[in-house]
Order: C-alpha cells, then structure tokens, then sequence
C-alpha cells in the first residue's frame, strides 16, 4: 500500500508541473487524456474510497471484521482522498478567482 502510494504522488506532481506549463498529459499508451476524464476518474476513486470506509466501518459494528487494523487503513485512506480533493477544490476556486479578476 505505501509502495503504491509512494510511487503516485511523484507522478500526480508530474501530471501537475505538465499541466502547469500547458503541456498534455500523456499515458503510458502515449494518448492524451482530458481533464474532465482525469477528474471523473478521480472523484470516482474518491466515491469507491468512501464506499470501502463504510462497508469496513460497518462490517467492524456487525462483528463480521475482527481486524482492526484494515479499517483504520481504509478509514484513513478515504480521509486522505477527502481531504486532497478539498484541497483541489479549493485551489481550483482560487484559480476560478483569479481569472475572473483579471483586467483585460
């Protein structure tokens, strides 16, 4: 799980610096992906997260879990990917923000 996380967060900051300098992303097929797809994809992960935190939440109250471990793990996975995407939000109004203050 580190391992995964590890090697992810090198490439989103990849993914970011490229965008930054109006770059496309590219795949490791070599297509290009749009934004709107890259962003699906990912509150579609967020939304799989969230659903996985509650299921173990609720399979740990129903006695079903015994491992305390795996929900903390996927209790703090999905609040991680909580709070990154507010974090994206919130620099995404920034940006918004921005745009429509500038004189033209």
């Amino acid at each position: 799980m580190i391992n995964a996380m590890n090697q992810l967060y090198p490439q989103a900051l990849n993914q970011i610096e490229q965008m930054k300098q109006g770059n496309p992303i590219h795949t490791p097929e070599g297509n290009t992906q749009e934004f709107t797809s890259i962003l699906r994809d990912s509150l579609n992960t967020l939304e799989g997260k969230q659903a996985d935190s509650a299921h173990a939440v609720q399979s740990l109250i129903d006695g079903s879990a015994d491992d305390l471990h795996s929900v903390m793990i996927k209790t703090t996975e999905a609040q991680l990917s909580l709070e990154v995407a507010v974090q994206l939000r919130n620099r995404a109004l920034e940006a918004y923000n921005e745009i429509k203050n500038m004189q033209f």
